[in-house]
């Protein structure tokens, strides 16, 4: 080893001090502000702390270990460093700056192999421009004042080509994406956020993302031991103790009217409902309260959560409904005269593409109705990510596209963003996927007409009305005509 290389860069930011610590203290997220890392790993649960430790994958090729080795809240991050290439002491200082905002102070000292040490001492410059970039991507990220994405022609023309679009559904297209995307540094450590199907695959992977961002959680699932274990599996890993379990059959009208009961009740502020809830179902199955199962599921249940949840959103300040979607909507259009098929031989995989073209269609309405009431409305596509569902419901898909699949934190990213992201509450009514927005109809034959919408919601509306405090069964039934 030779004479130590030392940086010490300075910015300031105008963002209140705990907020600043919050998002540099997740120290994996250096991902997202220096240019050099390809991606951060925590090593351990829990929130940051003494002892904490961090992978951090260089572009270059090499890893960094990073261990916590003082810490003190607001004030002061000391970390050892390293690697195959030097060892570092690395410190970031945080202070309040007597104007307003805060000051964040890096200082690093490095101690390189000899011929990286060499190559150092005659071109000491070098080392200085990777400070200040890592700080000025710093600086960028926590000032958070990004343009919301707009709509691409290109996305468009490849997703009507269909084999361009297909390719984007892959880990690949999330590979491809994520190159362009901007940092995250909102603070939702005073955000509530309810997600539904919260138990495995996406809905699971939008939680643990969501308690790792410091949001409040209410967990909604229906199974009580399985609901507990997943809570405490989020309070364990993230430090986050702000986790909460509702039970509901989401299925089951009368509990989802139980559920937006016992929420309104409480009178907490939803500052974001993630109605992610689903299956696939190939046969056609009836629910105890005769409502066709894929229908009950994926569509009159978030129509029903959502609308009676409105008031708590209404409250909240910039509030947002992330609905989880599917690409499977775009071989779709509406059956507003059918929507619990009842007619012709029933597939699984329609009837959830149907009920998903409805959720979209409710994305757009309550997009316009509710503008002024402050509350942005999106839908998603997560992409074709390996869960359980997908294995169990699609296995001949499953096993056709399982090496292309992606994690179910890759196709939680985009709800996760849609919920977090400062410049994502700018816009509504969207379609997204990869955090970039793509049509809701890849063909005219898909688009409905407005009276098909006006009774899509007026049925919706119906039962509704007609499933509230009558123990979730609808008052009127038509018995199932099968074959016609």
């Amino acid at each position: 080893m030779s004479q130590p290389l030392t940086l010490d860069e300075e910015i300031v930011v105008d963002r209140p001090l705990t907020e600043v610590f919050a998002y540099v203290s997740e120290f994996s997220r250096i991902e997202e502000w220096d240019p050099a890392v390809k991606r951060g790993v925590k090593l351990t649960p829990g929130e940051p702390a003494v002892g904490s430790e961090f992978r951090i994958e260089m572009k270059a090729g090499f890893a960094l270990h990073y261990s916590m080795r003082e810490l003190e809240y607001n004030q002061r991050m000391l970390m050892d460093v390293s690697s195959k290439l030097f060892t570092a002491r690395e410190e970031i200082l945080f202070s309040e700056h007597p104007e307003g905002g805060s000051v964040v102070r890096y200082i690093a000292t490095f101690d390189f192999i000899t011929p990286l040490a060499v190559v150092n001492k005659l071109y000491p410059a070098a080392m200085h421009r990777v400070g200040e970039k890592t700080m000025e991507g710093l600086k960028r990220a926590l000032e958070d004042d990004f343009a919301a994405p707009e709509a691409s022609t290109l996305t468009e023309i490849a997703d009507k080509l269909v084999l361009p679009g297909i390719w984007r559904f892959t880990r690949l297209g999330y590979k491809a994406s994520r190159k362009h995307w901007k940092p995250v540094s909102a603070y939702l450590r005073e955000r509530h956020v309810v997600v539904t199907g919260a138990t495995s695959g996406v809905g699971l992977a939008t939680a643990e993302a969501l308690a790792g961002l410091g949001a409040r959680l209410t967990l909604v699932a229906r199974d009580a031991d399985k609901a507990n274990a997943v809570a405490q599996g989020i309070i364990e890993q993230t430090g986050n103790t702000g986790v909460g379990v509702e039970l509901c059959d989401m299925s089951v009208m009368s509990q989802v009217h139980a559920l937006a009961d016992r929420m309104l009740a409480k009178g907490e502020r939803v500052h974001v409902l993630v109605n992610n809830a689903g299956a696939l179902f190939n046969t056609r199955q009836e629910t105890a309260e005769g409502l066709e199962k894929s229908f009950a599921l994926l569509l009159l249940a978030p129509y029903i959560l959502t609308e009676r949840l409105h008031p708590l959103m209404a409250a909240a300040d910039d509030a947002r409904v992330v609905n989880v979607s599917s690409g499977g909507m775009y071989s779709q259009k509406i059956r507003a005269d059918d929507l619990q098929y009842e007619r012709g031989e029933y597939s699984g995989p329609v009837a959830y593409a149907r009920a998903k073209r409805g959720l979209m269609i409710l994305t757009e309405q309550w997009s316009e109705r509710w503008e002024g009431d402050g509350i942005a409305v999106n839908a998603m596509h997560p992409g074709w990510a390996d869960t359980p569902g997908v294995e169990s419901s699609l296995p001949g898909f499953y096993r056709l596209t399982r090496k292309l699949l992606r994690s179910p934190g890759e196709g939680a990213d985009t709800a996760v963003w849609l919920a977090a992201a400062t410049e994502a509450s700018s816009v509504s009514g969207k379609f997204w996927l990869d955090r970039a927005i793509h049509p809701s109809h890849l063909s005219g034959r898909t688009r409905e007409s407005a009276g098909e919408r006006a009774q899509l919601l007026q049925s919706l509306q119906e039962l509704l009305e007609s499933t509230q405090g009558n123990d979730g069964k609808p008052r009127r039934r038509r018995a199932v005509k099968k074959g016609k």
